[in-house]
């Protein structure tokens, strides 16, 4: 292959990579759907050599899972790492927005309310499952940022490829955008008057929030999404 059209096909390809995983974390690719070399040539226009590249790349990242000598399929949700994530998470913030509380000053606080005022606005049109959840990840790490903790941010977000598609799950099936909207107004209040011992009550509910509102959704309507316990 010339160096040109080489060049080509894997720009090509890291496009298609980059596609794939936007679809299979919002859930477009459902969990279990059936992923082969030739399902990738046909549906995205690359040939056989892009498309292996991108299938590696994609169970690198978990997204896809293969059984040797019989077949890949994006990868299930394991529901145990979701609930230990969340878990992490909890921990994770609380530490985070304390310390932002303390040192974080009138430009923190704007940001926050800036935030709210998107997500405000996004609420009053019509949206995408896809927007509200930008600006959800968006309103978290703020106080990542203030605190100078984007590289805890960035890891957190390297270990969600079953919590993002379990959040994507909850916003897309319960579709409770203003419940989620109303708590982060409350975490907002609460930084603003200092009361960081409800903080972390606050952030509990919120972050174990999907697990409620989806209940049982989760071991019934869509119970094939997740590993079988």
């Amino acid at each position: 292959m010339e160096r040109n059209n080489l060049y080509k096909a894997n720009t090509m390809g890291d496009d298609v990579y980059e596609l794939m995983k936007k679809e299979i974390l919002s859930l477009e690719i459902k969990p279990g759907t059936l992923i082969t070399e030739q399902i990738i040539c046909d549906k995205y226009g690359i040939s056989r050599t892009p498309s292996r590249h991108v299938m590696q790349r994609l169970r690198d990242e978990g997204l896809i899972h293969s059984i040797p000598y019989k077949a890949s399929y994006v990868s299930l949700l394991d529901f145990d790492s979701i609930k230990q994530l969340i878990y992490m998470r909890v921990a994770i913030e609380t530490r985070v927005i304390r310390d932002a509380m303390k040192s974080g000053g009138e430009g923190f606080i704007e940001r926050l309310d800036a935030s709210l005022k998107k997500q405000e606005k996004l609420l009053q049109g019509d949206f995408t499952p896809d927007e509200f959840y930008e600006l959800d990840s968006e309103f978290h790490k703020n106080w990542f940022v203030e605190t100078d903790k984007c590289i805890v941010w960035e890891e957190i977000q390297k270990l969600l490829v079953h919590y993002t598609r379990f959040r994507m799950l909850d916003i897309v099936v319960v579709k409770n955008f203003h419940a989620i909207y109303e708590e982060h107004k409350m975490l907002v209040q609460m930084m603003k008057e200092g009361r960081f011992e409800e903080v972390e009550p606050m952030i509990t509910k919120h972050l174990y929030g999907g697990i409620e509102r989806l209940g049982d959704k989760i071991h019934g309507e869509y119970a094939d999404y997740f590993i079988k316990a």
